[in-house]
């Protein structure tokens, strides 16, 4: 099997090394001379595995966007906004769809938001799911309420 193709870096990823290298220094793991000289590896490097070679033994930090980049939070907000939507319509048997619908409809887009961001194996995908399904279930609720006084008031005028 062949050898795939080595990398080359960008300036970009060169500064973020010396960063790190500078990191590592302040921490302690480096010494004064050590850093020189694994950042001037650095600058100099053409590819990535030189890079590699300047923060060899060194504990590189797992980049905060793979590990936080989750839709929990959207997804939460959307179940809360539907179920608060669906208690409010159904408790006062649809009267309040005034204030019910809009929480439905939040419900239904954060939801749709959260299910589209999050990632398919995101644990917050489900309670996304559903906080669309309620908020859906509520905003055609809430229609089907405004129609139904339309309705009722047409037919007295």
């Amino acid at each position: 099997m062949a050898e795939p193709a080595p990398v080359r870096v960008s300036d970009a990823e060169r500064e973020r090394t010396v960063a790190l290298l500078e990191e590592h220094w302040t921490a302690g793991r480096l010494t004064l001379a050590e850093l020189e000289a694994r950042a001037a590896e650095a600058y100099r490097a053409k590819r990535v595995a030189e890079l590699w070679h300047a923060v060899r033994e060194l504990p590189v930090p797992v980049p905060a966007a793979s590990v936080g980049a989750r839709s929990g939070g959207s997804a939460v907000a959307s179940l809360v906004l539907g179920v608060m939507g669906g208690c409010l319509f159904l408790l006062s048997f649809g009267l309040l769809f005034v204030l019910s619908t809009p929480l439905s409809a939040g419900a239904w887009v954060s939801g749709r938001r959260a299910r589209r961001h999050g990632g398919r194996a995101d644990p917050g995908r489900s309670v996304a799911l559903a906080g669309e399904i309620l908020g859906a279930v509520g905003t055609i609720g809430g229609c089907l309420a405004l129609t139904g006084c339309a309705v009722i008031l047409g037919a007295t005028a």
